[in-house]
């Protein structure tokens, strides 16, 4: 039975606001700050706000990751380096400063660790952990291919040698 779409545009639905706690309200808050900075101001662009609504995703994918005991401790540490450069407020595009384009390196920096960071005894762990609503790989592809136009090329570079002298090789295709 087909509905009339006339019917579904009389139809109000009601939000309801959820509550949350511990990641999950960090996911909410910092997904409605996202959210409203992007209304409120529209200047960030198409370009910068896909992969700005990415950083909640991200951000509790790299929580998790922390907390499985599934992880390897070497595969650990580096989630644990991301997560760490991810909530501190002071880096290389400071959130303080910034607003919230100054999750542009968080997500960026993310992508490119956890592209670095997948094989065969993580992948399926990132997958199963993953929230976002797209396929991880590709995700991570995107971003990590768009680096350096989201980024511009200076921080980009800058980013790319403060992993290395972490011991994470960024790729030229990434």
């Amino acid at each position: 039975m087909a509905v009339d779409d006339r019917e579904l545009e009389l139809t109000e639905v009601e939000e309801v606001e959820l509550v949350s706690t511990g990641l999950l309200s960090s996911y909410d808050r910092l997904r409605r700050r996202i959210v409203e900075s992007l209304d409120r101001r529209g200047r960030l662009g198409k370009v910068a706000a896909g992969p700005l609504m990415l950083a909640p995703d991200l951000l509790v994918l790299l929580a998790r990751l922390c907390m499985d005991r599934d992880v390897s401790p070497a595969s650990r540490q580096v989630i644990i380096g991301a997560l760490v450069y991810f909530v501190t407020p002071i880096d290389l595009l400071p959130e303080a400063f910034l607003g919230v384009g100054g999750f542009l390196d968080d997500v960026v920096l993310a992508s490119l660790v956890l592209s670095h960071s997948l094989n065969a005894e993580l992948e399926p762990l990132a997958v199963k952990h993953w929230s976002g609503n797209q396929d991880l790989r590709i995700v991570l592809a995107d971003v990590s291919g768009a680096a350096a136009a989201l980024l511009g090329i200076n921080l980009y570079d800058r980013l790319k040698s403060f992993l290395a002298r972490r011991g994470i090789r960024v790729d030229e295709g990434d």
